[in-house]
């Protein structure tokens, strides 16, 4: 199922012509049939022939008729070329206009108010809003809106009738004769489980489209960690959290060495295979859950070690250190290497801005103790430091 909604949000997202006409064609044809088929009915059977102005029947069924042709045939056009990624703008138009004529047609003549027509209507602007590009469904909407708007003018004004295909309107106050009993429960089967299916999808896209978005938020978008605001944030709740408890919690601040060179060599799409590869290291070698893993800035990045004693936390940093110094980047007489230098803070009080400024610290001291390597400190308050 989680497959099959993937596949149909990229669908959507895709805006394809022919496969929006071919839906919007299709999905709304039992209406239609359903509509042709009433009269029919009602003129063999003479209980229900009093029913229906049969002056105005005709007319009605001719734009039934023809708009169930034309859009027929778009969808057989469609099908035809289902797998085209060609624009067809006047296909898009001549389906949305003989759709909205025909509904609104038959919501005109049976009448809208007492009757599931303006669900369907309804049901018909969201999708054809889903599926089709702006500048089809925008003009087409205004037309629909100014279409009822004027034919309510003309109602109250007494120049227009209401439900003029029918002698009397379908609800009269009182209980459902046999025949709309019937015609009503099928008609509004007909239109509100697809609406139903239709809302239940657009809200698992736009929950999915939301999640999406707060990922983008949070997310370095070249290697997949954390970017540093949301590790600020985190690091921030974490400190007030282990402030609480007074538990251990330890910071890494990790760094690429001699990263100029590997752009100045390499070029900049190896270094971006660097920092991915180094995102993909330190994901695989921290928790999934509970760790924070952010890039800082550059080619620097951080690890936030929660309930974490700093012994831990310089394991954490020596295993991550040793799998980027076994990692080899490009191929052949184009193969490289990198390493990394890295710093690593305790505090136990929760204090996570000094966590970070210790680790920072000691990350400058591995610099200087000749890079690939590891320094570790245990900060006891703010400004005494306990090297390891």
């Amino acid at each position: 199922m989680q497959v099959w909604l993937l596949w149909l949000e990229r669908w959507f997202r895709q805006q394809r012509d022919i496969t929006a006409c071919l839906v919007i064609s299709l999905l709304p044809f039992p209406i239609y049939l359903i509509f042709l088929l009433m009269p029919i009915v009602a003129m063999l059977n003479q209980e229900y022939q009093g029913i229906y102005n049969w002056e105005v029947v005709p007319f009605v069924q001719i734009i039934v008729a023809l708009s169930s042709f034309v859009l027929a045939s778009v969808a057989l056009f469609c099908w035809s070329r289902r797998s085209s990624d060609e624009d067809h703008p006047w296909l898009s138009l001549v389906t949305v206009t003989t759709t909205f004529l025909v509904v609104a047609s038959i919501s005109v003549a049976y009448g809208y108010k007492d009757s599931p027509l303006m669900l369907l209507c309804l049901g018909l602007v969201l999708l054809v809003r889903a599926l089709f590009k702006p500048d089809v469904f925008k003009p087409i909407s205004v037309v629909l809106g100014l279409v009822f708007l004027c034919y309510e003018i003309g109602f109250w004004t007494e120049s227009l009738r209401y439900a003029p295909m029918l002698n009397e309107p379908i609800f009269l106050g009182e209980g459902l004769n046999a025949w709309w009993s019937f015609w009503l429960r099928l008609i509004y089967v007909i239109i509100a489980l697809p609406m139903l299916a239709m809302f239940l999808v657009v809200g698992y896209f736009m929950n999915r489209e939301k999640e999406e978005l707060e990922l983008l938020v949070v997310t370095d978008s070249l290697t997949g960690v954390s970017n540093r605001s949301h590790f600020m944030a985190q690091l921030d709740m974490e400190s007030r959290r282990h402030s609480r408890r007074q538990q251990p919690m330890c910071v890494l601040m990790c760094d690429v060495d001699h990263f100029k060179q590997v752009n100045d060599t390499w070029g900049h799409p190896a270094g971006d295979e660097v920092l991915e590869a180094i995102g993909r290291i330190l994901k695989q070698c921290t928790r999934s859950a509970g760790d924070v893993v952010a890039r800082f800035g550059g080619e620097e990045f951080v690890v936030l070690l929660p309930n974490t004693r700093l012994s831990q936390g310089q394991k954490v940093g020596e295993k991550i250190r040793k799998y980027l110094s076994h990692h080899i980047f490009g191929e052949g007489d184009a193969s490289f290497q990198v390493t990394m230098s890295i710093g690593v803070a305790q505090v136990n009080d929760g204090d996570g801005e000094l966590a970070l400024k210790v680790a920072d610290d000691n990350l400058y001291r591995a610099k200087e103790r000749g890079r690939d390597q590891l320094v570790a400190g245990l900060a006891h308050q703010r400004g005494s430091l306990e090297c390891i």
